[in-house]
């Protein structure tokens, strides 16, 4: 069984995995040493673990972990991936990669695939059906243009959460806001998706993030929501590492 650890920019995601499948999961703000230990305690068959974060490497959790299970991978840019990567790694967060490989090992084989993870920021990623990860583009996120809108105006408030998701023009500010955030990202999203199928009409497009259900609904074109697809990518790479 493997311990998966991804901290974000606001949460950590846990997963223990076994035969390719999460089979439980757990979310923190920050995993501390003992929530660690409960975890390792509550899972007696946990061989090995992976670690992402985009945030402060926590040595002391890496300490733990190497001390507890037979193997332990902090993913950063020498870890080997099963793709061919075109991206510069030392500047590529471990988040993004694995969530390439995840649409990766996820997807059949052969696809052309676009993978789009919606959160503070949204990436797009894209990957050839030979394999290659091509690079990918990095725009705001929905909360972090709502954010942007208040920071950079005198006038326009807040929106901690969007009053309004149909799409169309705003009566009020507050709805002014809510839809033009929105649907400015829906028309972005739809773009890359259309500009990819225009040329492979076959691509697949995973869409994942903490905002993908809101997107998905949203959206005129089809995608494969997968909201574990990091955590299925990160338990992807510690096997390949293992396998080597």
């Amino acid at each position: 069984m493997n311990l998966i650890i991804d901290q974000g920019n606001t949460v950590c995601k846990v997963a223990v995995a076994a035969q390719g499948r999460l089979v439980q999961h757990y979310t923190y703000p920050h995993l501390s040493l003992r929530e660690a230990g409960q975890v390792l305690s509550a899972h007696p068959d946990l061989e090995a673990a992976v670690y992402s974060s985009v945030a402060r490497v926590d040595k002391p959790l890496l300490g733990l972990l190497s001390e507890r299970l037979h193997s332990m991978i902090k993913v950063d840019e020498t870890t080997a991936i099963p793709l061919e990567v075109a991206y510069d790694r030392k500047r590529l967060g471990s988040d993004r990669l694995a969530a390439v490989v995840g649409a990766y090992s996820l997807a059949p084989k052969g696809s052309d695939l676009l993978v789009i993870d919606s959160g503070t920021a949204i990436t797009f990623e894209r990957i050839t059906q030979q394999g290659v990860y091509l690079g990918g583009n990095i725009s705001p996120g929905l909360y972090t243009r709502l954010k942007a809108l208040n920071h950079f105006t005198s006038r326009l408030p807040l929106l901690s959460d969007l009053e309004d998701t149909t799409l169309g023009f705003g009566a009020t500010t507050q709805e002014a806001i809510s839809r033009g955030v929105l649907q400015g990202l829906i028309y972005e999203v739809e773009g890359y998706i259309k500009a990819l199928r225009q040329t492979n009409p076959e691509a697949i497009v995973f869409l994942t993030g903490g905002d993908a259900p809101m997107i998905q609904e949203l959206l005129s074109e089809e995608v494969c929501v997968e909201p574990n697809l990091v955590l299925y990518g990160l338990n992807k790479i510690l096997e390949y590492n293992r396998d080597k």
